[in-house]
């Protein structure tokens, strides 16, 4: 599969929006999805990256982890990450691994 099925990039400014297209966040496609990320924040001047979930109604720990990690090195460079348009779902999954203050997030 073809990343740009997993995740449309907007480029505006200083802000980078990725929207994920897939109900699904899984260990089998996290990798590719954070090389990915990691690439379009690199080639991006954004100061500001907002991850928008609204399609998604699943993560597991792989893709949680792939969160922390962007997150911290957005914060190494001084930048910041949001992540938007979170189902109850995926609220209650990030609010069970008690990283919902860190990923300082907006609710759906």
């Amino acid at each position: 599969m073809h990343r740009m099925d997993y995740i449309k990039p907007e480029i505006s400014d200083n802000e980078l929006r990725l929207l994920f297209l897939k109900s699904e966040l899984v260990f089998n496609t996290s990798s590719f999805i954070l090389e990915f990320i990691e690439k379009m924040i690199q080639s991006s001047k954004a100061e500001r990256v907002v991850f928008n979930l609204e399609e998604v109604e699943h993560i597991d720990s792989s893709a949680v982890g792939m969160f922390i990690s962007v997150k911290n090195k957005l914060q190494k460079s001084g930048r910041t990450m949001v992540m938007e348009g979170l189902s109850e779902n995926v609220l209650r999954i990030l609010s069970f691994l008690d990283i919902t203050n860190f990923l300082e997030l907006n609710a759906a």
